[in-house]
């Protein structure tokens, strides 16, 4: 072993693997991939290009949600045995990519696992949308169904702070279409090619979005990300009366604190401005 060469662990490495620009690789994750036995990773005829670059010659392995038991079954002898990462076609493993299910086997039994930070496509999205970075919410991949959009969306129209949302280039006009009847005109961010020659960052409100993809002739591919401005509707008046009313109501039974704490779990609404809805209103009853 050459002096102040690194010694790894045996055990599961998640390694995060540039989003676009392959010179965005870490020189610990190009090194724990060069000390690897065996690369987990989605798609090997994408992952390829990365390690190729690099000059990585390993064992690849294929995965899915639909075949990561299967995987964790295959690995399942090696992992104490061997130096094993998972990657994702880019980015951050685990982030809207397969191995939850692998981290908690290793967690079950005792494993060791660790991460190789590195590129995220969430962090320069909500760096470059001109929106507030001080607090943000990351909710992955918009839901497929039409149904279930509509449903998650108003479950998180109260919540302040940025928003972030996966979509596919095929549902990114209809996704728009329902964030914009489901939130209002807020002010969006729609990422797309980040770190990549073709970058683009369309800072707009959603209004201006739909029209600016009606009148676009080229055709929409790959993945975006969008950020959103939160809820910054502080109007008492404008909180639906549903709410006031599991407010009274859960006031008959509870001390103010805890109705407040209840209805937060509910509605994702501020405490605070809870508390000053129920004082405003409960006083009235």
């Amino acid at each position: 072993m050459k002096k102040n060469e690194q010694i790894f662990n045996n055990g599961l490495y998640l390694v995060s693997t540039p989003i676009g620009n392959l010179q965005d690789l870490s020189l610990r994750a190009l090194n724990i991939l060069k000390k690897s036995d065996t690369i987990l990773c989605e798609n090997p005829k994408h992952s390829i290009k990365i390690l190729n670059k690099y000059d990585i010659k390993k064992k690849m392995l294929s995965i899915h949600d639909y075949n990561e038991n299967k995987i964790i079954h295959k690995i399942s002898n090696e992992l104490n045995k061997s130096i094993i990462c998972l990657i994702s076609d880019a980015g951050s493993p685990l982030i809207s990519d397969p191995g939850f299910k692998l981290i908690s086997y290793c967690i079950e039994n005792n494993i060791y696992f660790t991460s190789v930070p590195g590129s995220s496509s969430i962090i320069p999205a909500i760096q470059l949308s001109g929106l507030s970075p001080n607090s943000f919410t990351f909710h992955g991949f918009i839901p497929k169904k039409i149904k279930k959009t509509k449903e998650y969306f108003n479950k998180i129209k109260n919540l302040e702070g940025s928003q972030i949302f996966f979509s596919s280039s095929h549902k990114l006009k209809e996704n728009i279409e329902i964030m914009e009847k489901s939130f209002g005109n807020r002010q969006i961010s729609i990422c797309k090619e980040l770190t990549k020659i073709n970058e683009e960052i369309i800072r707009t409100n959603l209004k201006k979005a739909l029209e600016h993809m009606e009148n676009k002739k080229a055709k929409i591919k790959g993945e975006f990300i969008i950020v959103m401005e939160g809820n910054k509707n502080e109007n008492v008046e404008l909180v639906e009366e549903n709410i006031i009313k599991s407010l009274i109501d859960i006031s008959s039974k509870f001390s103010l604190t805890d109705t407040v704490k209840i209805v937060h779990k509910l509605t994702n609404i501020s405490k605070k401005k809870l508390y000053d809805i129920a004082i405003k209103k409960i006083k009235k009853e």
